[in-house]
């Protein structure tokens, strides 16, 4: 009874994806940029709540604003949950695509533009872009709002710029894009290893019934025979199937997808930690702290106190 009270209260639980069986295909949006101006803004973007059957890549970089509404991005082998005021930064290396909450459509400014000869022509030397470093499994490509508050002003900047139309828009757009993409590359430094986890559409299409069961039911109790059992498959095979495309176990994945889920709804500060911890699936507040640092590197106390700063 305590789990229902508790999710009802909560106003950034509607993270669910539809569980509709569908085979996931992997795609190629092309940009079609001016190459006298390569970069493409889009003021007005939405997404409504059809269910996601093909992600697909672009050959160039996208920096999204969510300016109302929320939903659930699928990036490569992530699942990540979006509000309003949540910026996104997808690179050419991910397949992607993102839906709203059902029953909602969701409003996004859109930036797409290929860094390299949008911006080296105009900036000093030393500019570097480094797409390796926003991609992969440890980089969360939805940046929160309150998190990293720098790029987040950033971003706004670039999008009220984006809606004038004097002589001045388009030198104002780089300066505003090199110091954006600036400011990526410093909080988010060079890691260690690179990420080779890469998903095919083959066999992500397999275990797609147990991504959407835990996309849809994070919260609920479930186990890896009944995972199983939504794609057809012996656990055995479920847990090779989420190696290959995944690169972790089945139970790795529930429990990332339940901490994700909570470090969103941590900053919405009227939602109290015991909450969230009942929201996202544990059954005990010290569950959700184990849980919680071993993705994090920190409590949920400490992480909430980070995004106020």
């Amino acid at each position: 009874m305590l789990r229902v009270m508790a999710v009802s209260r909560l106003k950034t639980q509607n993270i669910a994806l539809n569980t509709q069986d569908f085979d996931l295909q992997l795609g190629t949006s092309r940009l079609n940029l001016n190459p006298e101006f390569p970069l493409n803004v889009y003021l007005d973007g939405h997404r409504d709540d059809k269910p996601v059957t093909e992600l697909h890549v672009h050959d160039g970089l996208e920096l999204g604003y969510c300016t109302s509404g929320s939903g659930t991005f699928y990036v490569g082998n992530k699942i990540l949950p979006f509000h309003a005021g949540d910026m996104t930064v997808i690179t050419s290396h991910e397949y992607h695509r993102c839906h709203s909450t059902p029953g909602t459509t969701s409003q996004w400014v859109w930036f797409f533009l290929d860094p390299i000869r949008l911006l080296i022509p105009h900036a000093a030397c030393e500019f570097v872009w480094e797409s390796e470093r926003f991609c992969g499994a440890p980089f969360m490509n939805v940046i929160p709002n309150g998190e990293n508050s720098s790029l987040h002003d950033l971003m706004k900047m670039l999008i009220d710029e984006a809606k004038q139309e004097d002589e001045y828009r388009n030198s104002n757009l780089r300066s505003l894009l090199l110091l954006l993409i600036n400011e990526l590359h410093r909080r988010f430094p060079r890691r260690g290893t690179k990420d080779q986890t890469t998903p095919d559409a083959t066999g992500l299409s397999r275990i797609v019934p147990a991504l959407n069961m835990i996309a849809q039911h994070f919260h609920e109790p479930l186990t890896v025979t009944e995972l199983a059992a939504a794609c057809d498959l012996s656990v055995r095979s479920l847990q090779a199937h989420f190696a290959a495309q995944m690169g972790m176990t089945p139970q790795r994945y529930l429990m990332k997808s339940r901490v994700q889920a909570a470090a969103a709804m941590l900053h919405n500060h009227q939602n109290r930690i015991t909450e969230v911890a009942l929201s996202s699936g544990f059954n005990s507040l010290s569950a959700f702290n184990r849980a919680f640092r071993k993705i994090y590197s920190m409590n949920p106390r400490e992480y909430r106190k980070q995004q106020r700063t």
